[in-house]
C-alpha cells in the first residue's frame, strides 16, 4: 500500500465490535483509525468534521441504521468510500443503491479485511489518475466558450474567465475576471452541471470559486483569498471544505 496514511471511521452500536476492528486494523500500518463511535447520529457528524477515506459502518444500528447513514454520507460528500459490517447477508440487496466500495459479514477475519482493503487501494489510484486527467484536458481547453441565460438575454462567456459563482434565490452572480458581474437565470445546480470546469471548486453551500484564482486559505478565518481583476477578494470556505481541499491536494501551490 502507499506510504500515505488512510483516515478511517468505525461507526458501530456495539463495542466489542469496534474494539475487534481496531485489533484487526492494526495489522495494517497505513490505516489511521481517527474516531470511533455508538451513535449512528454521532457518528454521522464525525464523518462530517473529518471527511475519512473510509467509513466502517454496521447496518444494524437502532434509530438511524447504518443504510440511512451511508446515503446521508454519500449526498454530502463524495470522498469516504463506505465499507459496510453486518452480521446479516440480506441487506447486502438494499445497500447496493448506496454503492459501497465493499461488504464485510459478521464475523470476519483479517484476511477479509486485507481484501478490501487492497480494493480501496485500487480504486483510490484510480481516483488520483482521474484528477490528474481532468487538470490536463483543462490545461489544454483554455478557450471554452458556454452560453448562459441571462438578464439581458444570452450571455456567451469562456469558462476560465468565470472566477466566482454565488447562488441568489433561483438565480446565480457570476463574478467575471475582469471584475463584471453577470445575472444568469439558472440556480446554482443547475449551472456547475452546465459549466465543464474541473478547476471549479465549492467553498461553501452557495459559493463555488475557479482555483486558477484562488491565492490562498486561511484555516483560523475559514476564509479564502481570490484575485478578481487586479485586486483580492475574500469569500467563506467551510471547515469541510477545506478539509476536502487539503485531502485531495488540488494544487499544491496554494497556501493553507
Amino acid at each position: 500500500m502507499d506510504s500515505a496514511k488512510i483516515s478511517a471511521v468505525i461507526i458501530d452500536d456495539e463495542q466489542d465490535s469496534i474494539n475487534l476492528l481496531q485489533m484487526y486494523l492494526r495489522h495494517f500500518p497505513n490505516i489511521n483509525v481517527t474516531g470511533t463511535e455508538t451513535n449512528a447520529i454521532k457518528g454521522l457528524q464525525l464523518v462530517d468534521e473529518t471527511l475519512p477515506e473510509l467509513v466502517f459502518l454496521d447496518i444494524d444500528m437502532p434509530g438511524m441504521n447504518g443504510l440511512q447513514v451511508a446515503d446521508k454520507i454519500h449526498s454530502d460528500n463524495f470522498y469516504s468510500e463506505i465499507v459496510f459490517t453486518t452480521a446479516h447477508q440480506y441487506y447486502a440487496f438494499d445497500a447496493l443503491n448506496i454503492e459501497p466500495l465493499d461488504f464485510l459479514t459478521k464475523p470476519f477475519c483479517i484476511e477479509d479485511l486485507g481484501i478490501v482493503l487492497q480494493k480501496f487501494e485500487v480504486k483510490n489510484e484510480k481516483k488520483k489518475l482521474e484528477r490528474k486527467l481532468e487538470r490536463f484536458i483543462h490545461s489544454q481547453n483554455n478557450s471554452n466558450k458556454v452560453k448562459l441565460p441571462a438578464n439581458h438575454g444570452v450571455l456567451m462567456v469562456e469558462t476560465k474567465d468565470i472566477v466566482i459563482i454565488k447562488s441568489d434565490a433561483n438565480k446565480c452572480i457570476l463574478h467575471l475576471q475582469d471584475g463584471t458581474t453577470e445575472i444568469i437565470n439558472k440556480n446554482l445546480n443547475k449551472l456547475i452541471e452546465i459549466l465543464t470546469l474541473p478547476s471549479l471548486f465549492k467553498l461553501n453551500r452557495s459559493t463555488y470559486v475557479n482555483l486558477n484564482y484562488l491565492n490562498r486559505i486561511d484555516k483560523k478565518t475559514n476564509k479564502c483569498f481570490v484575485s478578481l481583476n487586479h485586486s483580492i477578494h475574500e469569500e467563506i470556505i467551510s471547515r469541510k471544505q477545506i478539509i476536502l481541499f487539503e485531502k485531495l491536494d488540488l494544487y499544491s501551490n496554494i497556501q493553507v
